[in-house]
């Protein structure tokens, strides 16, 4: 388990040289991220493993999603030996929520393309998921734990909105490098949303504003870093630099946090 707090940020790959110079930007204004996260979303026009060659010359670690449910794992060992070749050392194995038609059932895992990576010795670095309001905790924990044992090396989790669940999962998940999943959600509707789709529990005091988030995301900071675990950023609807700059005003732990471009 790595003993230093690390962060990543996750930019959705709407055009590829957008992705490139936002990342940059990023980069140069807040130089602790370490690590670009790579959504896969079947609605946008580049997979993630593409962008992730596209972006594979930054000075950070790109690590994509990969979508297991969308092909098979022989298909998904080929393109993990693919980012290999082309520079990019992680990857983010998913299950992938079902898009359009695909079916519920009778797809491939994330599981199922760990072990198949597993067993074909790619030379690259696996990641599995955690998400807390996917089901009972107890469960999650012990699918963590599953893909542990078949090749994950650590694990990225849905955002967290509560810093006592946070803490909760993290003690849980002891001795496994975890990137802790932070986002900001500033409308009713996108509160809706998560609760709708991702099943999540806002606490109480919780407050749809960008202000609030940016405090929250310094609390979960502060507790990884406490914990010696990682964050990983989630500006999904909202501009990354005012977020960003907001949420590291907050922070009282890091110092030099921003560099001047």
């Amino acid at each position: 388990m790595s003993t230093e707090s690390m962060l990543s940020i996750e930019l959705v790959p709407r055009d590829l040289d957008g992705l490139v110079a936002q990342a940059d930007e990023v980069r140069t204004r807040f130089a602790q991220f370490e690590w670009l996260n790579i959504p896969d979303i079947r609605r946008v026009e580049h997979r993630s493993h593409d962008a992730a060659l596209a972006a594979a010359h930054l000075p950070l670690r790109v690590i994509p999603h990969i979508r297991a449910r969308d092909r098979s794992p022989e298909e998904t060992v080929e393109i993990l030996y693919r980012l290999a070749e082309g520079g990019v050392n992680d990857a983010l194995i998913v299950t992938g929520d079902r898009f359009d038609q695909q079916a519920d059932a009778g797809h491939p895992t994330a599981l199922d393309a760990l072990e198949a990576a597993r067993d074909a010795k790619v030379p690259i670095a696996l990641w599995a998921a955690f998400d807390p309001y996917r089901g009972e905790l107890k469960a999650e924990f012990e699918y963590a734990y599953a893909k542990v044992e078949a090749g994950a090396q650590g694990l990225f989790t849905q955002p967290f909105f509560d810093v006592r669940l946070a803490e909760i999962c993290l003690d849980q998940l002891d001795g496994l490098d975890t990137f802790l999943g932070i986002s900001p959600v500033t409308s009713a509707k996108s509160c809706a949303y998560w609760e709708r789709t991702n099943r999540v529990v806002f606490p109480p005091h919780f407050e749809a504003t960008l202000e609030y988030c940016a405090r929250l995301t310094a609390d979960l900071i502060n507790l990884v870093q406490s914990y010696g675990q990682h964050a990983y950023l989630m500006p999904i609807r909202v501009d990354p630099m005012a977020y960003l700059a907001a949420s590291f005003d907050h922070l009282e732990s890091v110092e030099s946090v921003t560099q001047s471009v």
